[in-house]
């Protein structure tokens, strides 16, 4: 069976069970860029998620910079989004991916753009460090601790993911016992990362993120997720589940939810309870809050009032 290249060693040795500080960052330590990738059919919830960040910036919004990763979007999508960061005051650049050669497995309700985010090394060279977001996800409260926020030596910071927040506790990584990943590792969610990307690239996070893809797609469930917990090889810094909270009310509604795998280690309770001390809203799931079929709850109300903004006419 072909082996994964193994990673040079870091401050953030495997094993180690890192957790950010919980001191506020210094207010001199330059923000992080955010980042989003996206194809066509996510435009709309960029939008979203762009008034969000305006809203939860309301005297500081002119310090944020946004990069938007993309491939395939059009002309029209070009203006749409810099017509909504014009509005908003919001910096964004447009960055074009390069063509992937290399087709990974996609299943379900995602297609090649869950991808974009191995391409960052790539795309954005000149930044050091960027907060990936997810483009499913809202921001309802001040981001700058998290964008200053010191890294340690890790080539990324994430939050467990809640409804796989171990190897062998969900439905991740399926094919973990074959490839040499210990039961009961922790797993993070990878739609909100900060991530050192001259960090990431000294460890060839991903690089053998794509390795993994390419040699066993046969062990690959949650896509670009499952192949960064196996190339972070648990050398990732613990963050506060307030910084990827998952809409879960939402879910419990829907039929065939189930949590009972993960249970014992992420009670379903408590997750319900993050969801009012949230400062990302992660809408993580196969129904997104911009369709009709999704839940008539109050997070659907509160994410329908961002996505509104998008389609406010000119000049209002």
């Amino acid at each position: 069976m072909p082996q994964l290249v193994t990673a040079p060693e870091s401050p953030a040795r495997a094993g180690d069970a890192l957790a950010a500080s919980p001191q506020k960052p210094p207010a001199d330590v330059p923000l992080a860029p955010i980042v989003c990738g996206v194809d066509g059919r996510y435009v709309r919830p960029l939008g979203a998620l762009m008034a969000s960040i305006a809203a939860a910036h309301p005297d500081c919004v002119g310090q944020l910079r946004m990069i938007v990763v993309h491939h395939g979007l059009d002309s029209g999508a070009h203006r749409q989004i810099r017509l909504q960061a014009g509005r908003l005051n919001l910096s964004v650049e447009l960055r074009q991916s390069p063509p992937m050669t290399t087709r990974f497995p996609v299943s379900g309700w995602v297609s090649d753009a869950v991808y974009l985010r191995l391409a960052l090394p790539d795309v954005v060279p000149d930044v050091p460090v960027v907060l990936y977001l997810d483009t499913d996800t809202l921001v309802v409260s001040d981001l700058r601790p998290l964008l200053r926020l010191p890294l340690r030596g890790a080539a990324l910071a994430a939050v467990r993911d809640p409804q796989n927040p171990t190897v062998g506790a969900g439905i991740a990584l399926p094919g973990w016992r074959h490839i040499g990943v210990p039961d009961g590792r922790e797993y993070f969610n990878s739609g909100v990362m900060l991530i050192n990307l001259r960090e990431a690239a000294r460890l060839g996070v991903f690089e053998r993120a794509r390795q993994f893809l390419t040699e066993h797609p046969e062990h690959v469930r949650l896509w670009d997720q499952d192949a960064l917990n196996v190339a972070a090889e648990d050398r990732w810094l613990r963050l506060d589940r307030r910084w990827n909270t998952f809409a879960m009310s939402p879910l419990t509604t829907l039929p065939g939810f189930f949590h009972h795998t993960a249970e014992p280690v992420m009670p379903l309770a408590d997750l319900l309870a993050d969801e009012y001390a949230a400062a990302v809203l992660h809408f993580a799931g196969p129904v997104k809050p911009w369709t009709v079929d999704y839940p008539a709850v109050p997070l659907r109300h509160l994410y329908r009032r961002y996505l509104t903004a998008v389609n406010a006419p000119e000049g209002s």
